[in-house]
């Protein structure tokens, strides 16, 4: 594992609005352009936030939207995705396609988390989220905030050839131990158009750009409905030899034997593992412990996607006055 020089930046070099409401969130609900604050400026402790290594886990998991018509029901399922959630213990966790009474579901049953979500067609409580949940002993929230997938991100919007419209969710965070700041965010990208996801992939990377910039780390989960072979995970990644990112996948950057489960993450409910589709991202300054995608369970399906999880680490950073 390289401390400085990540797989992602050699690949480069060799060419090769309205404002919703808080649902079950620390802080409430908010678009783009108005975001909710706690009694914290995004600069307290700026000077000391990042000069501890700061340990992680990120979980994403498309659970599969309530469909009376799947032969395996959100009902049958519940119990399932709520005991994978305790299993793997998560400080971040990002939900994909939860309409609202599946929403309500996990942060009743998943208790010990604080969640925020927001649906996609009003920025209330109309059509699926794409929730974030953290654990409180672990992080404190500071803003938390929404925005769309199109040309028009601070309302809700259909984004250029989607068929739907697609929200993303955030929360900026303090983290206890260390007072850094994380900036974890999560999406859910068109399923019908490619014009629509390669443009959703250069709107979050520009985000996530700014966000580190800012002094922040960066998580990002979601549900990309991209192949690695594909321009949107390249644009996310930097691999495409045209743009640039500080964004990586930590599948790719982790040593072999800390990688775990099979490489595919969606089986629409059978025991055959498809393409992979669901991704964590982190800044490239992160070190990488291990990754994991949890196998099919047959006959026990949690959802039609697999869940991923990782754990990886901030280094501390030098202050400015320091030498290296």
């Amino acid at each position: 594992m390289f401390d400085d020089f990540s797989r992602r930046t050699f690949l480069q070099r060799t060419g090769v609005t309205t404002t919703g409401v808080a649902l079950g969130s620390a802080t409430g609900s908010a678009t783009e352009d108005a975001t909710n604050q706690e009694n914290t400026d995004r600069t307290d402790d700026s000077s000391m936030s990042n000069t501890h290594p700061t340990r992680l886990r990120a979980c994403s998991f498309n659970i599969r939207y309530d469909n009376p018509d799947d032969e395996y029901s959100w009902d049958e399922r519940l119990s399932r995705v709520v005991e994978t959630i305790t299993d793997i213990k998560p400080g971040l966790l990002g939900v994909q396609e939860a309409q609202p009474n599946q929403y309500d579901d996990l942060r009743k049953e998943v208790a010990e988390y604080e969640w925020y979500g927001v649906g996609r067609e009003d920025g209330d409580r109309e059509g699926e989220m794409v929730p974030v949940a953290w654990h409180p002993d672990r992080f404190r929230a500071v803003e938390t905030g929404a925005f769309w997938l199109s040309e028009t991100p601070a309302e809700p919007s259909v984004g250029w050839d989607a068929d739907l419209p697609r929200v993303t969710t955030w929360a900026s965070l303090r983290h206890r131990k260390t007072g850094r700041r994380v900036w974890f965010c999560n999406t859910h990208f068109s399923h019908v158009g490619e014009t629509a996801r390669v443009e959703s992939a250069k709107l979050l990377t520009k985000r996530a750009r700014k966000r580190a910039e800012d002094g922040e780390e960066v998580v990002i989960t979601g549900d990309f409905n991209s192949k690695p072979s594909r321009s949107p995970y390249q644009i996310m990644t930097g691999t495409n030899g045209t743009t640039d990112s500080p964004l990586f996948d930590p599948r790719r950057e982790a040593d072999t034997d800390t990688v775990y489960g099979p490489w595919g993450t969606y089986h629409g409910f059978t025991n055959e593992i498809k393409d992979r589709i669901d991704y964590i991202f982190t800044l490239d300054t992160a070190a990488i412990e291990w990754y994991r995608t949890l196998d099919v369970r047959e006959g026990n399906y949690r959802s039609d996607h697999l869940p991923v999880v990782t754990e990886f680490e901030y280094r501390a950073r030098h202050r400015p006055n320091e030498e290296n």
